[in-house]
């Protein structure tokens, strides 16, 4: 059942039938929002633009979590900002929460699962998961500008089908594409794809992005002054960068974007590579990392101790073998290859 007024609530309160819930995110009225959070236990949930409902949806549980997300995340923006300043923040907000995942891609998986593609197709399920897709991606983007009263649209912005969204705001019109700014929002650099507003630093200081300056403008200052002819590359490079850069805070495709960045810009001459790799963890389930190899040297990031850490060839090569360790579709490390054949 679409619902769009509390009359419909009224309606559904005497069909005991229905099952589906589909909520318009164009016009969201917060009083039927709040309903659902109390009252919405028997449904599932799937959200509606300009009328044309979805069709993934999720259970309660998932939409609860979702939308208490979404509830905070509006609450904290300040009410005195301007249409521009909430548009930004809601955007740099959704960047920094929210990243890809890997396995989703069924380029990269051979037990592809469908329905862990469904759900972070779902705006509330993205959200919860904090995994978006393009379509998810747009959406969320779309609902929180409509709870904020700022005009927003979605549109197609290739041939290809990808969304992105457009932004009405004091009669000018913004295009913005937050799915092509993910990784820059994640290291606290410069946006690429936010209109004629990407380096902005009175508007990104306001919105409590940067406190001074971009993250480009250290690494610029640092990067060139690396020398290297000495010592270790690569171990050199990633020290350096982590000082300036928040890596923590940066999921695994988002890090490998941002360092294929700064490789192909700094250290061009240099065949470093990176690689998609994933742990087995206890529940069966792949935890995504990114591995950094030049030459007979490998890095990979460990959260837990926040650095970068490095493996040899013979542990990586080991863990591999016992499947504690296993690379997505179409990953090669060229340097295991070599190893390989050098101990044979």
């Amino acid at each position: 059942m679409y619902i769009k007024t509390m009359e419909d609530i009224e309606k559904l309160k005497k069909i005991p039938t229905i099952k589906y819930i589909n909520l318009d995110i164009t016009n969201p009225d917060q009083e039927i929002i709040k309903y659902f959070l109390e009252n919405g236990q028997n449904y599932s949930y799937a959200e509606t633009i300009d009328k044309r409902p979805g069709y993934i949806y999720i259970d309660y549980a998932t939409f609860k979590l979702g939308q208490t997300i979404i509830n905070h995340a509006i609450a904290n923006i300040d009410p005195k900002l301007t249409k521009l300043e909430k548009a930004r923040a809601i955007y740099i907000y959704l960047g920094k929460e929210l990243g890809y995942d890997i396995n989703s891609y069924p380029e990269k998986n051979e037990d592809f699962n469908l329905t862990n593609l469904s759900t972070i197709n779902n705006i509330w399920g993205a959200i919860s998961n904090k995994k978006i897709t393009n379509i998810s991606l747009s959406k969320l983007y779309y609902y929180l500008c409509h709870l904020m009263n700022i005009s927003c649209e979605i549109i197609t912005i290739n041939e290809a089908g990808r969304l992105a969204n457009k932004l009405t705001i004091n009669n000018a019109t913004i295009i913005v594409d937050l799915m092509e700014d993910l990784p820059f929002i994640q290291a606290n650099m410069k946006t690429t794809s936010f209109g004629s507003y990407n380096d902005d630093h009175e508007l990104d200081k306001k919105v409590g992005y940067i406190s001074e300056e971009y993250s480009d403008l250290n690494l610029d200052n640092t990067l060139k002054k690396i020398n290297c002819s000495e010592g270790k590359v690569l171990g050199e490079i990633l020290t350096q960068t982590q000082s300036i850069l928040p890596v923590r805070d940066i999921r695994p495709i988002e890090l490998s974007l941002v360092y294929q960045e700064i490789f192909d810009k700094y250290f061009p001459n240099y065949d470093i590579t990176i690689n998609n790799l994933y742990i087995n963890n206890i529940y069966n389930h792949k935890e995504h990392f990114i591995l950094f190899s030049y030459q007979d040297e490998h890095y990979s990031f460990n959260y837990a101790q926040n650095s970068f850490i490095l493996i040899t060839n013979e542990e990586l090569l080991q863990n591999i073998e016992t499947k504690k360790i296993g690379l997505y579709l179409d990953e090669e490390v060229p340097a295991l290859t070599s190893y390989r054949l050098k101990s044979a």
